[in-house]
């Protein structure tokens, strides 16, 4: 299959998805390595930041990218998943905002990927590897400044990884999470994720569990790296996190957070570490700008959107809706089959004062019926269709605020209709 250039983002969807999910199993880096070669290796033309973590990525990302965008240079952004359109994960940053590729620049590389995968012998690359490459070619092509480039899963084994060593790596968080691909404890997860730190810089956020901290630090040694860490004591909060926002001072800069929960103070200081080389006032000005769909998104109607799926994220979650002064609370929950929806359920439903289960929006989705039977609100309703259950939310809704959460493919779905 290839794309014609006047293709939309289904067409894009439909081709990448030749490719499967994963791909053959990873034992070390030689498939892409021998995709990129084909390519002319685009990625060693690049200069990168470099980001991986259980949580967080996305919002580090967006704050390094726009604050370099601020401060005058061409950033482009490597993101995943996404929510409106597959382009959105290949981004630049200018000076007068974020663009997302094109469908016709985006089909004409993925179409210059697809050959060259093709020569590379029957190699079984996966959806992400195929669109990483064509993020590698685009950026060499528009000769970005920086690459704030996001791993997909782990670090080490994550095709993101093929780059030289990066001007920054950075840990925004270690959890568990992909258990059976990455360990079963923060410190199997942690160095799964370790193997960016190749010298140059490492940052790590605020609050990783002291047992991931010594394997960064050990890694930071055996190649030289510098670790820097946010310093705690240089924070000022003055105006409590809360779903519209924030305000603090950091290192006696003032920064104003657009972004809802107090999770993402941690994460603006982690960028803020990252891009030390910007100026204070050109970071406070990225950070400000920064918008990321259906991530603690508070929309119209007092309708919250937040695609969270792993325990961490359901505790930021709750404790952000427990601060957030609605007396009632309804969720509307639907979840993909490869996350931990137990441990999430556990932990975010008792905020709530009702709850729903929605299915009907992706392939791989858990049935309503199941998250109902293991969240053990027998009586719950359920909705086969996000739409529906936002047409339900509109219509008996009794005040207070009305949660869509728990996949961003989910919450991507019931914002079609919101945005």
């Amino acid at each position: 299959m290839r794309l014609a250039l006047n293709c939309g983002c289904g067409e894009i969807e439909q081709f990448l998805g030749q490719y499967s999910h994963f791909g053959a199993p990873v034992k070390d880096l030689s498939r892409f390595e021998a995709l990129c070669h084909k390519l002319g290796d685009p990625q060693d033309k690049l200069r990168y930041i470099h980001i991986v973590g259980t949580n967080g990525k996305g919002s580090v990302a967006e704050f390094c990218a726009s604050s370099l965008a601020a401060a005058g240079f061409t950033a482009g952004k490597f993101t995943s998943p996404y929510v409106r359109s597959v382009c959105e994960r290949i981004a630049i940053g200018y000076p007068d905002g974020l663009y997302e590729i094109s469908c016709a620049d985006l089909a004409r590389l993925l179409n210059k990927v697809a050959d060259a995968a093709e020569q590379c012998g029957g190699l079984e690359f996966s959806q992400f590897e195929i669109l990483n490459a064509a993020a590698f070619l685009f950026y060499a092509e528009k000769r970005v400044d920086w690459v704030v480039l996001e791993a997909g899963i782990g670090g080490t084994l994550d095709s993101t990884n093929v780059i030289k060593q990066p001007e920054c790596a950075v840990f925004t968080s270690i959890g568990l999470d992909h258990t059976k691909i990455l360990g079963g404890t923060v410190e199997e997860i942690a160095r799964s994720k370790c193997g960016i730190i190749k010298g140059g810089n490492a940052v790590a956020a605020l609050d990783i569990p002291e047992p991931a901290m010594d394997v960064i630090r050990e890694r930071c040694a055996q190649t030289g790296a510098r670790l820097i860490t946010p310093d705690r004591s240089e924070l000022e909060i003055l105006e409590k996190p809360g779903l519209r926002g924030s305000r603090f001072r950091y290192r006696g800069q003032e920064y104003r957070l657009n972004l809802g929960g107090a999770y993402q103070v941690t994460n603006a200081l982690t960028a803020i570490e990252t891009c030390a080389g910007v100026t204070p006032a050109h970071i406070a000005m990225g950070i400000e700008r920064a918008r990321i769909p259906a991530r603690m998104e508070l929309l119209p109607g007092d309708i919250l959107l937040d695609g969270g799926h792993n325990p961490q994220a359901a505790r930021a979650v709750r404790s952000a809706l427990e601060d957030s002064g609605y007396e009632r609370r309804t969720a509307f929950i639907g979840m993909m089959n490869t996350k931990d929806h137990r441990a999430f359920l556990q932990e975010i439903l008792p905020c709530f004062d009702r709850v729903y289960f929605c299915d009907g929006f992706s392939e791989g989705e858990v049935p309503a019926e199941e998250l109902r039977r293991i969240s053990g609100l027998d009586g719950a309703e359920i909705f086969h269709s996000p739409r529906e259950a936002l047409k339900f939310a509109r219509r008996d809704r009794e005040g207070g605020l009305m949660y869509f959460g728990g996949s961003f493919y989910f919450a991507a779905a019931v914002r079609e209709y919101l945005v």
